[in-house]
């Protein structure tokens, strides 16, 4: 069976489809009846169903304030590898007696002879690059069985190079530039300051890409739509470190500044020299800025994080410390965090400019060195867009018609956005976006005090069996409190980044060799 990221592409569809169902009936092996949960008797081409959007707010036990009370208890984070080609894994008393993710002493197999060897992992992630570097997404199925909280074992991981060993007691951070009191904070001094601990949806810049690769080949690998994870992160705002820094806190003097982001790593130059005056050399750092203004305003809750789920982080996620810039893409979430610098300028960063860009479908790679177009800052993808996937059913999943009549059977899945924004509604279709209905939301996240929304949120829609029969494909899409919403066909562009059309699953009606 392919794994849950695999798509199928079909010639008759208007875009890619992202999964494949398939449903099994004795009797008949397809059916143009019309689902009557849609309404199509006597209902015009273009006619939208209506109702209202159900939504179940989770309640939190009275007296709660601390994020584990609210959001918890969070799903064990212990990583278990695949020690051979067979899947085996380490013993089930070794599992279990684990309290750390360290605790395993078992390398995946993919690991060895790697410069990752020592770092714990998950064999059922799904690489997408090979043995190395580590780049993974869940079985959208680890989503769709946790829900809100994403085990820090099976977060998604975007890395671009070996994982840097830090130390604790030895990393430090450097705040420097347009300052006026120059710092280097250890880890301990990072810790004492006061911490910000809420929830945050992070979305590779690449999620979905996988559907874009069907239809042209981009520059990227395939992400499925698993390429989003949710942890609680706990640490320091931006503000704050700025603010002892020596930073004004008045609006007025942070016109035309930028706080620019640096991690350790030494990753190599493929590019060349770069278009500024201090040119880039054969090494570069991971980096990237946001505007001044941005850093300080305590709503957008810009912060660095130590801890993920009430533990420290792991090493794929940035141990012992990272960047978590709410509602922007993952990409600008440096990790393993060196340096913090305000600048009057944007960041001349070559990882800022050459990745996590949108740029118009027309453009190539070619044309994209040759008219400069990596540089001009309207193509920079920053906050998040809306996007949605059905996580239920499953890719390959299949149903029994005959038993299942008179039943029926839940579709889910997720909905996220950018900007602080709220998702309002997530709508279904079976029959090609003729009519579409409301699907039931349920949100966890509790709004912040500035009315912010940083997660995503989880949908269902109850549809009986036999309206299944005849359907050719499921799709969903949802709306933001700006009235955002996705569209119905892909926009390719050379990254692969943004991909956000109405997910697809693709129903396929079959007789099975036994007869049902």
């Amino acid at each position: 069976m392919p794994s849950v990221t695999d798509n199928c592409f079909c010639p008759s569809s208007p875009s890619p489809v992202s999964a494949c169902f398939q449903v099994f009936d004795k009797k008949t092996k397809s059916n143009n009846m019309a689902p009557k949960d849609f309404q199509f008797s006597g209902s015009a081409p273009g006619h939208q169903a209506t109702s209202l959007v159900k939504e179940t707010i989770v309640a939190v036990p009275e007296g709660s304030s601390s994020p584990e009370k609210m959001y918890g208890p969070y799903p064990r984070a212990i990583p278990v590898p695949y020690i051979s080609s067979d899947k085996s894994v380490p013993s089930a008393s070794e599992i279990e007696a684990a309290k750390i993710p360290t605790d395993i002493k078992r390398a995946d197999f993919r690991d060895v002879g790697t410069p990752d060897e020592w770092v714990p992992r998950d064999g059922k992630l799904v690489r997408l690059t090979g043995r190395h570097p580590f780049n993974v997404e869940p079985p959208l199925s680890v989503h769709n069985e946790h829900r809100f909280i994403t085990p820090s074992s099976m977060h998604y991981v975007r890395n671009h190079s070996a994982v840097p060993k830090l130390d604790w007691d030895t990393h430090t951070l450097l705040v420097g530039g347009v300052v006026s009191s120059p710092l280097e904070l250890s880890m301990d001094e990072i810790a004492a300051m006061p911490p910000r601990e809420i929830p945050v949806t992070l979305v590779c810049a690449g999620n979905r890409r996988k559907e874009q690769n069907m239809i042209r080949q981009t520059i990227g690998f395939n992400w499925g739509p698993s390429g989003v994870s949710t942890n609680v992160w706990k640490g320091p705002t931006i503000r704050d470190i700025l603010i002892k820094a020596g930073v004004s806190e008045k609006p007025k003097d942070w016109r035309d500044l930028h706080v620019e982001f640096i991690g350790i790593e030494d990753l190599p130059n493929k590019i060349g020299p770069g278009p500024f005056e201090k040119k880039w050399g054969d090494k570069v750092k991971y980096g990237t800025s946001v505007p001044l203004a941005r850093a300080m305003n305590p709503a957008y809750d810009v912060m660095l994080a130590y801890e993920a789920n009430g533990a420290p982080l792991q090493p794929d996620h940035g141990y012992p410390l990272r960047l978590i810039i709410p509602g922007y893409i993952g990409g600008r979430m440096i990790k393993w965090i060196k340096e913090l610098n305000v600048i009057p300028h944007m960041t001349e960063n070559h990882y800022h400019y050459h990745d996590n860009r949108i740029l118009p479908p027309h453009i190539t790679a070619e044309k994209a060195i040759e008219l400069g177009t990596w540089y001009k800052p309207e193509y920079i993808f920053n906050e998040l867009n809306i996007n949605s996937a059905i996580s239920q059913p499953d890719h390959n999943e299949t149903l029994n018609i005959q038993s299942g009549i008179g039943k029926d059977y839940e579709l889910a899945g997720y909905a996220y956005t950018g900007g602080g924004r709220k998702i309002t509604r997530v709508e279904i279709t079976t029959n090609g976006g003729i009519n579409w209905q409301t699907c039931e939301l349920k949100r966890y996240e509790k709004e912040t005090d500035y009315g912010m929304y940083w997660c995503w949120i989880w949908w269902s829609f109850r549809v009986p069996v036999v309206n299944l029969i005849g359907c050719k494909e499921i799709w969903c899409r949802a709306w933001d409190e700006s009235n955002n919403t996705q569209p119905t066909h892909p926009t390719w562009n050379l990254m692969g980044m943004g991909n956000n059309q109405c997910f697809r699953v693709k129903v396929h009606t079959d007789v099975t060799a036994s007869g049902e």
